[in-house]
């Protein structure tokens, strides 16, 4: 049985060199699909995906610091938090093999209430096969305690990982379209937090509180 942290790619110059080692790799950062470590990545295919969801258990639990960062009330949207090396690895990981990690839905789904900081944004790496599952985090109102008070961050997380991933090409516009609708409602909740990123999703994508509001050809663009 072969060790997937060691897997190689399939070339033979390359055989040996670990998972891990293409995705820390500077040219694995940007998502680009043409890069040596992207191609790595996808000839390993579904087979990383074990490895890959061991590096979110492995990394430790990014819940208290990603709630701090947020109670800072930053700018959030597109604002990215520097996760644990493992971390980033995974969801450089789940963007890099996009449709390919469709498997992996499930267990993600799983690890969402315990991993809330990081969860939603490899859904949205994977794309369109993750909508289901981002619409189900959408409504993941598990409370957690912080020195603010009780804080339900699930939604407000996967409003910007949706967003990122529409800048980054892994979601389309049209096919984000499902989600505006809850993050419409978000927008004007009294949980602040998810008000603020939803808020600060529609000011991003030039969108108006109400769907009456948005001109003909920006709800063309969501269509």
């Amino acid at each position: 049985h072969r060790d997937l942290h060691s897997f190689p790619t399939r070339r033979s110059s390359d055989l040996g060199k670990r998972l891990s080692d293409w995705l820390d790799e500077p040219s694995a950062l940007g998502g680009d699909p043409n890069t040596a470590p992207a191609a790595a990545v996808r000839a390993i295919g579904t087979n990383a995906i074990p490895w890959l969801l061991s590096e979110f258990k492995r990394g430790g639990s990014t819940l208290d610091w990603r709630l701090n960062e947020l109670l800072q009330k930053q700018r959030l949207i597109n604002y990215r938090f520097p996760f644990d090396q493992r971390v980033l690895r995974a969801l450089r990981g789940f963007y890099t093999l996009g449709p390919l990690a469709e498997p992996a839905i499930p267990n993600l789904l799983e690890l969402v209430e315990s991993e809330p900081g990081c969860i939603p944004e490899a859904l949205a790496g994977i794309g369109a096969p993750a909508l289901p599952a981002l619409q189900q985090c959408l409504t993941n109102t598990k409370s957690y305690a912080t020195s603010a008070g009780q804080l339900a961050p699930i939604p407000g997380i996967t409003i910007g990982a949706i967003s990122s991933a529409i800048t980054a090409g892994r979601i389309s516009k049209p096919e984000a379209a499902i989600f505006l609708p809850a993050i419409r409602a978000w927008a004007q909740s009294t949980n602040q937090y998810t008000a603020d990123y939803a808020t600060n999703f529609l000011q991003h994508w030039h969108l108006a509180l109400s769907a009456d509001d948005d001109s003909y050809e920006l709800s063309r663009a969501w269509k």
